[in-house]
């Protein structure tokens, strides 16, 4: 009887593997066709600012939504009244979106790059608004799909947004003439999209389970200020070495490193997207209410970050090695600058997903008030060292500041983590 039940907890794991690997084996093909199409289409001073574009468009999943977004990760699967919660988080996600237009508005003002190809901020602004605006949407129905494990159906969505992702922007910007309003826009085509996706997935999910109407299901930690401050560092990890690189050394470099963060992220985003799809509803759902409990749970997240660290470095050396015979094939001949830059930029992006998993673990012992405490110091660490490494030592220091920023997080994160987990 163990044994089979063993083998039925192996096969029901296979089952809810299959689609997570699925979406992330669509979203390389896709990606590596787009990175195609871009590096032979776009040039690199456009697509420098385009890069900078996509660092502004997480401001609504990442930053003003992003308790929200959390809330539903963390209370969807145990919920009565899915569809009663939904309509709560979709309240409070309009509420929000005065919040978001000023922050949208401020980021295309100051945020570097956004002059080059006569493109404004005043015409920037409104396709930055709409696209954080359609991704939010987007990404809390996926969050709900996840988290109640509906991999398939996020499967379909996922597919959309990869597709129209890659492709729809860089082939925009060659009809249209080549702008970088054309390369917004396309993105913006992308979003909405994935937001018809994501809700079209959900449809029936909240017509088969009403519920008793609920209220106040929505607690005031996830509606306040706290996440959004903690979503602040977040987005401005995967933001800081753009502007860094735009501010410091360049356009073309901008338009170099982009490129080479969009080949990195094949690797580190999406290894990670597959270890929290699959672990996240397993960690949530074990008790953390004893020392043991705590014990328990915290050993199982240093296996899944240690693993994911790990098989992350590995993809990456992996990346190093073989990316020099992409050039011609998959990668256009004039982003050759962008190779030498894939490994750090890779070994930043472990460094980021690493430090989410710890605070993973503290949202799942309903610890959410002490995710201040390790996200924020492990960001800080992050992009002062990187500011520091720039001014300090220039190009050749703010590399190598790179490649060894995935100690950081074990240094740091799952220290205080940790503390704050068993005090």
């Amino acid at each position: 009887m163990p044994d089979n039940a063993q083998q039925a907890g192996s096969a029901a794991g296979a089952r809810r593997l299959l689609p997570i690997v699925l979406a992330q084996a669509v979203g390389f093909v896709c990606g590596a066709a787009g990175i195609a199409i871009a590096s032979r289409l776009v040039a690199p001073e456009d697509y420098g600012a385009y890069g900078v574009f996509l660092t502004l468009v997480p401001l609504g999943i990442t930053v003003i939504h992003a308790g929200l977004v959390k809330f539903v990760a963390r209370h969807w699967a145990a919920s009565e009244d899915r569809a009663g919660l939904m309509r709560e988080v979709m309240r409070a996600a309009l509420r929000k979106l005065p919040l978001l237009a000023a922050a949208t508005l401020a980021a295309a003002w100051l945020a570097p790059g956004m002059g080059a190809a006569g493109a404004h901020w005043w015409s920037t602004w409104p396709l930055l608004f709409i696209a954080a605006t359609l991704a939010s949407a987007a990404w809390i129905g996926q969050t709900a799909l996840q988290a109640g494990c509906e991999h398939w159906r996020d499967l379909g969505v996922s597919a959309a947004g990869s597709l129209t992702r890659s492709f729809v922007p860089p082939l925009l910007y060659a009809t249209a003439g080549g702008t970088l309003v054309a390369l917004q826009a396309g993105f913006v085509a992308h979003a909405l999209v994935a937001a018809f996706a994501a809700r079209w997935a959900l449809r029936s999910l909240l017509r088969q389970n009403p519920g008793i109407p609920a209220r106040n299901q929505l607690p005031p930690v996830y509606d306040g200020p706290l996440f959004i401050l903690l979503a602040v560092a977040a987005w401005a990890l995967t933001a800081v070495n753009r502007w860094i690189v735009a501010g410091f050394f360049g356009a073309e470099a901008a338009g170099y490193f982009t490129l080479a963060g969009n080949v990195a992220v094949i690797v580190t985003s999406m290894m990670g997207v597959v270890f929290t799809q699959y672990w996240q509803p397993v960690i949530f759902s074990m008790p953390s209410e004893t020392t043991q409990d705590r014990r328990s749970l915290a050993a199982n997240m240093d296996i899944v970050a240690l693993a994911y660290t790990l098989c992350g470095i590995a993809g990456i050396g992996f990346l190093h090695v073989v990316t020099p015979w992409l050039t011609g094939p998959v990668i256009g001949v004039k982003y050759t600058g962008a190779l030498g830059m894939i490994a750090p930029a890779g070994c930043f992006g472990v460094a980021v997903v690493t430090g989410q998993f710890y605070h993973m673990l503290l949202l799942a012992a309903r610890k959410e008030r002490a995710c201040a405490a390790a996200d924020l110091s492990g960001a800080a660490v992050l992009v002062l060292g990187s500011v520091v490494a720039a001014l300090a030592g220039g190009e050749t220091a703010f590399w190598r500041w790179l490649l060894v920023s995935p100690l950081v997080p074990w240094l740091l994160n799952r220290t205080l983590a940790r503390r704050a987990l068993f005090s």
